[in-house]
């Protein structure tokens, strides 16, 4: 009864806030993309493979971008002053535009590599399955979270939303790209790198809307839990 008792206290303590939980959830992503960055970039040095060192970029940026909004997030939850914390929240939303953009420019690169010489890293095997159900896992949950946080008005929460669907929708490419490879499509890099380019199109777009997109103004309610509005 006391084990349960701690536990409870432990998971309140911890989760039991819904802003709490998204970013010990974006923590444990930051660790798989950190590792993925890291393997790519070793591999790219290791091979002179372009395609896996452009891909190490992408990234090593999107592991930047989460630290930074994880580590705004956590000073956020010390401030007492509202006015200072919606300051401190609307600057980090307005860099994760930055950010986004850069992801954007970065992604560009590695499908216009892969339309114009064909270079890409295609997997094969039971790993297809793998990299298609990770693929499908972050789109569901980058949607999940979108739609179950859509009421916490937190400019921080949003920027990792953001962050979370350029990840997402990214794991998506490489999975059409290895998937219609398996089926022998000649046209199976030159599509994946077109749609691909398309969706670094969108996250620029994000992110210049990001960075030039006023957020309503939060309450100075000292009172309210931080970041949301009334």
């Amino acid at each position: 009864m006391k084990m349960k008792t701690y536990l409870k206290s432990i998971w309140f303590h911890y989760l039991g806030n819904k802003q709490d939980r998204t970013a010990l959830f974006n923590v444990a992503s930051l660790v798989i993309n950190a590792v993925t960055g890291i393997g790519k970039l070793i591999l790219g040095i290791y091979l002179l493979s372009g395609w896996f060192i452009t891909n190490a970029v992408y990234y090593l940026i999107l592991c930047v971008a989460k630290v930074q909004v994880l580590h705004k997030y956590t000073v956020t939850k010390r401030m007492d002053s509202p006015e200072e914390r919606y300051r401190l929240e609307l600057t980090v939303y307005k860099r994760g535009g930055l950010f986004l953009c850069l992801l954007g420019a970065s992604y560009s690169m590695v499908c216009l590599r892969m339309y114009l010489i064909g270079d890409a890293f295609i997997y094969e095997g039971i790993i297809v399955y793998i990299v298609a159900t990770v693929a499908f896992t972050k789109l569901v949950f980058a949607v999940y979270g979108t739609w179950a946080n859509r009421h916490l008005h937190n400019p921080i929460i949003s920027t990792l939303k953001m962050i979370n669907f350029t990840d997402a929708m990214v794991s998506i490419v490489v999975t059409q790209a290895t998937l219609l490879t398996m089926q022998g499509s000649p046209l199976a890099l030159k599509t994946s790198s077109l749609f691909g380019m398309g969706c670094s199109v969108l996250f620029c777009l994000m992110g210049v809307w990001m960075m030039f997109h006023k957020k309503k103004e939060t309450s100075t309610d000292p009172n309210r839990s931080p970041g949301t509005e009334c």
